[in-house]
């Protein structure tokens, strides 16, 4: 499960072999997570959207990459 960048209370990573539709994780110190679709941007899970809009800023900005990377990870 790469770590595809860091912040100071999250990282956001894809995991191998996941399920679709494309995705990234977000994983709080912790260890609570939410989804983040990519194609929506949804975020699902139990972490408070006002704690993570650093980072849900950050993946709107860089969705090429994410979606790279998540192919990468899961052809």
């Amino acid at each position: 499960m790469p770590t595809l960048q860091t912040f100071s209370n999250a990282r956001v990573l894809v995991y191998f072999d996941d399920h679709p539709p494309p995705h990234v994780h977000i994983r709080m110190r912790d260890q609570s997570e939410s989804l983040v679709d990519l194609a929506t941007l949804e975020v699902r899970g139990t972490v408070p959207v006002r704690e993570i809009r650093e980072v849900l800023s950050w993946i709107e900005e860089n969705l090429e990459f994410l979606h790279n990377e998540w192919q990468r990870c899961n052809p």
